[in-house]
Formats: C-alpha cells, structure tokens, sequence
C-alpha cells in the first residue's frame, strides 16, 4: 500500500527542506524523499555566504527576507544555523561602478543596510588588504556567513517537529500521473502518493524532471574551493566576493580562510561524477589570486580541499514554478546561489503552491518555461554570468 502524504518533496538540501518546513507550517504532511542522506549535493558543499548582492532585484528581495530568518535562527526556527556576522564586501571592477552604485541604491529601497565605500574605507575595515586597484566597493555591515549543513540538520529538525516525514536512501524510479495529475511516486523504498510533489533534487532535477515527461535546461556547475590556514598576524577578514579577481573568501573557524574562483569553472560535467578531485591547477590559481588581495597570506598553509557541485540553467538563475502535470512543481537550477535564498524561496514556494501565487516576493520571473519563449534573466544592472 502506499504511503499517504499531502506533499512529496524530492531532494534534502536546504531548498527542499525549507519548503517541505513552510508547507508544515501551513498545516499540510508532507515527506521529503532523499536518494542519498541530508546535504548530499550543493549543500553539503556550499560556502554558505549570507549577503544580498544581487543585480536582481528579486534574488536580493529573497536574500533579504532570507536574512531575517538567518539573523535571528534560533527564535524563528529553533537550533543553530552558524550565522557569523564579519561584514560582506562587493568588489567589481571599474567598469562596472555604475552598474553598482545602482545596485546599491535598489538595495536601499529595499531596506537592505548597505552602502558604497571607498578604496580607503576598505583599507580601515581591512588593513592588511591591497587595495591599490579599488576605488570604490558595496559594503554591507551586517552580512557574513553560515554554516549549511548546521542549517539544514536544524531546519529538518523543524520541520519534523511540524510533521514532515523524512526518508533517506530513497530513489525515485517512476512517476505516477493520472488524468493530467501527479498522483505519486515509486521509489527503492516503496511507493509514495500525494497530489502535489516539489522537485528539489539540485544538480539531479533534469534527470527527475524527465520521469514527469518536463525536460528542463539544467547542467551542472562543479565548484573547487580551497581552505588556507592564514598567519598569526592576520585576523579574521570580511567575506568577500572580489569580482576584479574573479574570486570569493570568507574567514572559517580555525583562523581559515576558504576561497573559490569564478573563472574557468567545470561545467556540464555529470551529477555522478566523482567529486574526489580538484581541478589540476586550481590550488596555485587560488593561492595566487588571494595573495594579490591579502599579500601577507604569501605566510599562511593549506589545509584543504575540496568540490562540490549544483545545477545550473542557462541564465545562472532559479527555475521555480509549476510545470507539466497539473501538482508537479520545480525548486531547482539555483546555480550555486541557492543556500542564501533558501528560507525565503521555500516560503514563496509554499505560497505558491496554496495561494496560487508567491506573496512575499513575487516569483514569477523564475517560470520554468521562460526558456522555451526564448526568455532569460538578466540583473536590471546587469555584471554578467557569474561563473565562466
């Protein structure tokens, strides 16, 4: 016999589990089905930067509502989520100043605290910056980071609290769709029946996109970061995204800094593929690029690496909406962006699914069939792709 629920939602990372807590909360039962075990794919490695530096207004909109959740965890969720404040700093080359100051000013309307500064207010935040080629930066105070799996283990522990169901090691073998209607589905676990299922299976979402008969543009984004044990002499330092290096940092506990490129990324590569490796010249790249912002980590060590790994859509954008059988929804093709927008983008999925329509932050822009009208999004002041 199968396994009633209100709701399936297929993958356990942050986007699934925030929306399988928001839809509790409304009262529904769903389940999360999970091929792995909790974090197992973006989250798991994501870098876990909590800022709302976009150049789209709707992804800063979610970061911002995102933010409350971060800043204060513990009453609206209960648990820890790792949140440090260090400030966050937006660096883009010249060229692009209009296309930030603008930026910034959107961001204000919003009610985002933040600011442009100058080169010489970066070099009072941090003194052991090299900050010759930086005229001008956005800086918001109050951003920093979290840790991701702490934030996921928390969330489903919510979630559970509110009655969601939680099944790992679980596969999705086929799909069961009746008179235009998802009904369930069969797993290596059973079967599974609900009138409304989430695909939020990141960087595996095409592949179960498929078995519901809705082929969506997602590849992948294979992501290297590196962890480097800085000298004695260098405390802890701002998170960063340094798009003049193409380049982001943040501190880590254990007076670690990690750091990941944005150039030269490893696209398209299989789901599956083994996520042992680095990419043969990415330590030196990212040791060299860091010791051009901070000469003096020339001092410090590695200690680490490692890859990880997200979907990816052809505009670097979401793809969050209703598609295909009537009750088959998508969450997915966050493109390594995901882990900062989850709390609010799991809301507005919820919203979506019982109001009809997202009423926090209206998500409309993010419909899975934009690429089929030849549509993509683009920043209103746009600094290109991301990841290249």
């Amino acid at each position: 016999m199968p396994q009633n629920f209100d709701a399936i939602i297929i993958g356990a990372g942050v986007i699934g589990i925030s929306t399988a807590f928001h839809l509790a909360e409304r009262g529904l039962k769903p389940v999360i089905l999970e091929r792995k075990e909790i974090g197992y794919g973006a989250t798991g490695k994501s870098s876990g930067l909590v800022r709302m530096h976009y150049d789209l207004e709707v992804e800063s909109r979610l970061a911002w509502e995102s933010f409350q959740y971060f800043h204060n965890w513990h009453e609206r969720i209960g648990g820890e989520c790792g949140f440090c404040r260090t400030g966050f700093l937006h660096i883009e080359p010249a060229g692009h100043e209009t296309q930030l100051r603008k930026n910034v000013e959107m961001h204000k309307r919003i009610g985002i605290p933040t600011d442009v500064i100058t080169g010489e207010d970066v070099k009072q935040l941090a003194p052991y910056f090299n900050t010759d080629d930086i005229s001008f930066a956005a800086y918001e105070p109050e951003s920093g980071y979290a840790d991701p799996m702490l934030t996921a283990a928390s969330l489903l522990n919510a979630a559970k609290a509110h009655g969601v169901v939680y099944t790992q090691d679980c596969e999705i073998i086929s799909t069961q769709i009746s008179g235009g209607k998802v009904t369930g589905v069969q797993t290596t676990r059973g079967d599974f029946s609900a009138p409304v299922i989430i695909n939020a299976a990141g960087a595996w979402a095409g592949k179960v996109s498929d078995l519901f008969g809705v082929s969506i543009p997602l590849g992948t984004w294979t992501h290297d970061v590196v962890h480097i044990r800085r000298p004695a002499h260098i405390p802890a330092h701002p998170t960063v995204i340094d798009s003049s290096l193409s380049m982001y940092f943040r501190p880590d506990s254990g007076d670690l800094t990690l750091v990941a490129l944005e150039d030269d990324s490893r696209l398209d590569e299989p789901a599956d593929k083994d996520l042992g490796y680095v990419a043969k010249d990415f330590v030196e790249r990212a040791i060299d690029r860091i010791c051009k912002r901070i000469p003096d980590m020339e001092q410090g060590s590695l200690q680490s690496s490692h890859v990880g790994r997200d979907g990816l859509t052809p505009d670097q954008r979401a793809i969050i909406g209703q598609a295909g059988p009537e009750g088959y929804f998508l969450a997915t093709g966050f493109s390594g962006t995901g882990f900062k927008l989850s709390p609010a983008v799991g809301l507005c999925v919820s919203e979506l699914i019982l109001d009809g329509k997202s009423k926090t932050v209206d998500i409309s822009c993010f419909d899975p069939m934009r690429f089929e009208r030849g549509e993509q999004l683009k920043g209103e002041n746009d600094y290109g792709f991301i990841w290249r």
